[in-house]
């Protein structure tokens, strides 16, 4: 189940949780159905469970992972995982694939894969499959369908809600940035995707410039410096992460240039810079993809070991922090880099961020 973390880290809208918890079937979905486990109930000494990670190169990286490890210790604990493993390829799409080899020898019963290629780590993941190994792809996800499930948020409605938001605050015309995430990945083309399906629509929306800065705050910040030397006039911002849309919000700033709406995500640096801006004239809205997300392919997976049928594709619901709501999700005293949508506990997110 998802914690929604909020001002008093510890209290939660029970019915924002039940909503958040629902799973629904992507249109379009080959045969709508997912799959079981080949177990079909719990092994009786426990499962044992790999996780591929692409890599941990950003701030919500890092938090998914230990929502990740969290959520299989307390399963280790209460005896449903007997052992699992977690590999990181560093970004590295051949030592990623060598790692899945690795996780199929080690006899896991099930894989939790963020893929660092879509294409190139489908084949592998088809041949855990035929050893009768569980798949579950989240976040980037992998191409290929011949897997248990798709975990995740609708990332192309990520990017159409934070387009639609820019372009009714700018009245249907304006000259652009747009700051995307890294070339290649899954997500990246997903919330590109969504967003150009919106600007589209829209002739009098001119996209000045557009740069993949790895969702990383300091590669924004220096492509924003530049397009801000590059043109005088700049209407707005749409990003594809927090970290970069706060680091635009820095450079304008540091430029003495007028603050203009920028669409971002729920990170906590970003609003604790929307906050102080407030007074400014600055404005946002934060969709989020979870870091708890992977918790929740985690679960997908112990669900079809235990012989319960689980979505091809699953959906979950799209979490957006607005103006209105921001003082419910912002946290000013933890750092910059905590994800404000997560199923950490307090002890658990001091332990990751007051090191």
């Amino acid at each position: 189940m998802f914690l929604i973390h909020n001002k008093s880290i510890t209290t939660f809208s029970i019915a924002t949780l039940l909503a958040l918890t629902l799973f629904v079937s992507l249109i379009g979905c080959d045969g709508g159905g997912g799959g079981s486990g080949p177990s079909g109930g719990v092994a009786s000494d426990g499962y044992v469970i790999g996780f591929s990670n692409f890599g941990v190169g950003n701030s919500w990286r890092v938090q998914m992972e230990a929502e990740f490890k969290a959520g299989a210790d307390k399963l280790k604990s209460n005896g449903i995982i007997k052992e699992y493993y977690m590999r990181n390829s560093g970004g590295d799409i051949a030592k990623q694939i060598g790692d899945m080899r690795e996780l199929i020898a080690k006899k896991c019963n099930a894989i939790i894969i963020t893929a660092s290629s879509p294409v190139d780590l489908s084949p592998v993941c088809e041949e855990a499959m035929a050893a009768g190994i569980v798949i579950i792809s989240f976040d980037n996800y992998i191409a290929t369908n011949k897997i248990t499930a798709k975990v995740g948020i609708d990332e192309v409605e990520f990017g159409k809600y934070g387009a639609q938001w820019l372009v009714d605050k700018l009245g249907g015309k304006g000259s652009i940035i747009i700051l995307n995430g890294i070339e290649g990945v899954a997500v990246d083309t997903m919330r590109s995707e969504g967003a150009q399906s919106v600007f589209e629509k829209y002739p009098d929306i001119v996209i000045l410039d557009e740069i993949h800065a790895g969702w990383d705050y300091a590669q924004a910040k220096t492509a924003m410096e530049g397009f801000l030397s590059k043109y005088p006039h700049i209407d707005g911002v749409w990003s594809q992460g927090g970290a970069m849309t706060q680091a635009a919000l820095d450079a304008f700033i540091a430029a003495k240039r007028p603050l203009v709406p920028m669409s971002g995500e729920a990170n906590n640096g970003l609003l604790k810079a929307w906050k102080k801006n407030l007074e400014n004239g600055f404005d946002s809205i934060a969709p989020c993809s979870p870091t708890s997300m992977s918790v929740d392919a985690l679960n997908t997976a112990i669900k079809a070991l235990d012989g319960i049928n689980v979505q091809r594709n699953t959906v979950i619901s799209l979490p957006v922090i607005t103006r209105d709501t921001l003082d419910d999700y912002v946290e000013m005293a933890l750092p910059d880099d905590f994800w404000n949508y997560t199923t950490l506990t307090a002890p658990q997110i001091d332990a990751l961020y007051k090191k």
